[in-house]
């Protein structure tokens, strides 16, 4: 073989990938969302591209503005929100940190039950949060349960008619997290209702692009080729984009190639402009770059025909996927295994065909994907 798969670039980042699409602006929020309660004596404002707010009181946060307090200072300061990348709260419940652990390490069933109860316990804002967050958890849980998808879409909902007259911080991020269940569920009017406000810049320039992907990403859903990568080329050529964002938009871009059929073409998509694109895989968040590999698999796989090599190249790139997304992405580690084990198939390796038939029963039993 002459391919140098196992020499391409990994990655070390933390948490990535929140669904199926709509990712970036949510990757920086679960970041912070758990390390907040843990490590911090005081909340922090964590800007973009500039010196973070430490040591402060935030005292109110909207899509708009987050209001916040210096020690010792009784006049509140105010950051615009479009600046804000992530909220660190601290002084929180045990069972809204509890939570926030149990999302990072992708056991939403226990994130669901500790955000319930937190729901009820200490002051508004943390109320606020856990409430936005009890709707989130089940939203990731339905990725890998859909039965939880009705339950997902009910409390998303809740908040939103709570707190979006209230224009709180995370109506944006509620909104993406309810676009894709709708779009899971199949109800695409829906979805595109939830992404509306965003694409519009309804709360803010930042999340323009993120609507707009969402936007593309409900087309690929149904299977609007054209349409959907016509939207993913804009949004990764959109300057306003961060490099996650493009990341994403690439690898659906990608995505409708391999549903043109345009095998090769999708495998130089995804080598060009994630893997090795705007700084490498290195510097794109974990979940992203597993589905690179999960997608460049494919793009093999669909080239191979009777070729074995390339098969073998497919199973290969599979498994690195599998690995990058051991860890909190859950529905892409499934479908690598589910993939390698029907590559495996046609190789005739029964035997590593069986074990990745197990693997998948036992490590993601509740996913689509253990069929």
């Amino acid at each position: 073989m002459k391919e140098s798969d196992l020499n391409r670039p990994s990655t070390t980042s933390t948490e990535g990938s929140i669904f199926s699409g709509l990712r970036s602006r949510l990757t920086l929020l679960i970041a912070g969302l758990v390390v907040g309660a843990v490590s911090l004596q005081a909340d922090e404002i964590v800007v973009e591209g500039g010196r973070n707010y430490s040591d402060v009181n935030i005292s109110s946060a909207t899509w708009e503005q987050v209001e916040y307090k210096l020690p010792g200072v009784s006049k509140a300061q105010k950051v615009p929100a479009e600046r804000v990348n992530q909220l660190l709260f601290s002084r929180e419940s045990a069972n809204l940190g509890k939570g926030r652990g149990a999302l990072q390490q992708g056991n939403f069933e226990g994130a669901v039950q500790a955000f319930k109860i937190a729901r009820s316990q200490g002051d508004q804002r943390q109320k606020t949060n856990a409430q936005f967050l009890y709707g989130f958890a089940l939203a990731r849980w339905a990725q890998q349960d859909t039965s939880q998808l009705a339950a997902a879409v009910s409390a998303l909902q809740e908040y939103l008619g709570e707190h979006e007259p209230k224009k709180d911080f995370y109506v944006p991020h509620a909104r993406m997290a309810l676009a894709s269940a709708q779009r899971a569920a199949g109800k695409w009017s829906e979805a595109e209702s939830a992404l509306a406000p965003l694409a519009r810049g309804d709360m803010g320039k930042r999340w323009v692009v993120d609507g707009n992907l969402g936007q593309a990403e409900l087309m690929l859903a149904q299977e609007k080729w054209s349409e959907a990568r016509e939207q993913f080329s804009a949004v990764a050529s959109n300057s306003d984009a961060v490099a996650a964002t493009a990341a994403e938009a690439w690898l659906g871009y990608a995505t409708c190639q391999i549903g043109q059929k345009q095998w090769s073409a999708a495998g130089d998509t995804v080598r060009n402009k994630v893997l090795e694109g705007r700084g490498g895989g290195n510097s794109l968040p974990a979940g992203i770059v597993a589905r690179g590999w999960l997608i460049w698999g494919r793009a093999t796989e669909g080239q191979a025909g009777g070729d074995r090599t390339k098969l073998q190249w497919a199973t290969i790139r599979y498994f690195r996927a599998a690995v990058i997304a051991t860890v909190g992405h859950g529905e892409v580690f499934a479908e690598a295994l589910y993939r390698a084990k029907e590559a495996s198939k046609a190789l005739g390796h029964t035997d590593r065909a069986e074990e990745l038939t197990q693997r998948l029963q036992n490590l993601v039993p509740g996913s689509r994907w253990n069929r």
